[in-house]
């Protein structure tokens, strides 16, 4: 047996089991969620390599030490995705070859989006009053109530300083005094009582707007400081405004492509489904900003600036939720370059053919041929 094969059966196994059946080499074993005795059995037919080839880096782990227990110094190649197991994993087995998955995926998803003729101005360009614009339109809910608020408390004293400078004999370190002492709701300014009517009533209303925006600025910095932020209102995690890349599906795959794209000078925005997701807290502390919702959302497309984009990414596990995101891209922005991690079957040809949609990457090929490549080697 030339190479032994192990793993937890899924699409990545599969189409590795495929590849090193129709490639060069000698017989190929494999096994799907092995016992110990199971793989004590298999090896006995010395095969030349093991590939392990699995999403659970615990099973990965746990089936190379057992590799290596039973046949020290054999060639081992193994999938992992989180880089201390990897660390942990080629420290403990030196003739282990490590690869992850999402690391042999994201360039062939960020091939497309790297082209320069989709680019507008340039993967590290942004227009100049970009970081203005996200602040006073932020794109987090909780950030828009803490803005809101902010500048109506502002220019409700503003507006308060003014009249107060027309209106009445008060300098304009008295003035500033009064309008900040209205604002606090500590008292209002004597000299307003003693003015005339219309400025009584000016005065009335902008203590009633006080209250208002106070309300909406206390609502949005509760929510700002107890919900976990993945998104920001500067720096790198603010959700980009121009030339950027849309990733929907926040998994290993997603993540390694933001950083990918984010290492050579792309800003990204990740869309996910699920907030508890292990890589959404992972971009957390990586700083790349996520928004928690449905991807073929027309809604939340529009909100990440889809239509200003380079390019937007279907990166989800599910082929058809991939295909139904690309379709929706192209309503709120017809003709955006659509990147689809999918397997190249049926459905989805039919449906591209049919719509006219996307850029397919079977990023599960193109991994299964680097792990037989490492098989071999």
């Amino acid at each position: 047996m030339e190479t032994l094969l192990l793993g937890d059966g899924g699409p990545l196994f599969q189409a590795t089991e495929e590849t090193l059946q129709h490639g060069p080499g000698g017989e190929l074993g494999s096994l799907v969620d092995p016992s110990d005795d199971e793989v004590r059995t298999a090896l006995k037919g010395s095969p030349g390599a093991v590939a392990i080839v699995t999403r659970d880096d615990v099973l990965a782990l746990r089936l190379a030490l057992l590799v290596e227990a039973l046949s020290p110094g054999i060639h081992l190649v193994v999938t992992v995705f989180d880089r201390t197991v990897a660390e942990r994993l080629r420290s403990g087995v030196p003739d282990c070859q490590v690869l992850s998955f999402a690391e042999l995926a994201a360039p062939e998803l960020a091939e497309p989006c790297l082209d320069p003729e989709i680019s507008r101005s340039g993967p590290s360009r942004r227009a100049p009053f970009d970081w203005l614009v996200s602040i006073f339109r932020p794109v987090p809910r909780e950030a828009r109530l803490l803005v809101g608020g902010l500048v109506g408390l502002v220019t409700v004293i503003l507006a308060d300083i003014a009249l107060l400078l027309a209106a009445t004999d008060l300098g304009v370190v008295d003035s500033i005094y009064g309008s900040v002492r209205t604002l606090t709701t500590v008292q209002a300014e004597p000299a307003v009582s003693e003015g005339p009517a219309w400025l009584k009533l000016a005065s009335a209303a902008g203590m009633l707007l006080t209250l208002g925006f106070a309300a909406l600025f206390t609502a949005g910095l509760i929510q700002w400081l107890l919900d976990p932020r993945l998104t920001g209102i500067v720096g790198k995690r603010a959700v980009p405004r121009r030339d950027h890349v849309v990733v929907v599906g926040m998994g290993q795959v997603g993540l390694r492509l933001c950083t990918y794209l984010r290492e050579r000078g792309v800003g990204v925005v990740a869309i996910e489904l699920e907030p508890e997701a292990s890589a959404v807290r992972f971009a957390r502390a990586r700083k790349i900003p996520v928004l928690i919702g449905h991807g073929e959302d027309r809604g939340l497309l529009e909100r990440v600036f889809l239509p200003r984009a380079r390019a937007l990414v279907a990166a989800t596990a599910d082929d058809l939720v991939n295909i139904e995101i690309a379709i929706t891209s192209d309503v709120v922005s017809p003709g955006k370059p659509v990147v689809l991690r999918a397997r190249e079957g049926v459905l989805t040809r039919e449906t591209l053919e049919l719509f006219g949609l996307g850029i397919v990457r079977d990023v599960h090929r193109t991994a299964a041929r680097a792990i037989a490549e490492a098989c071999r080697s």
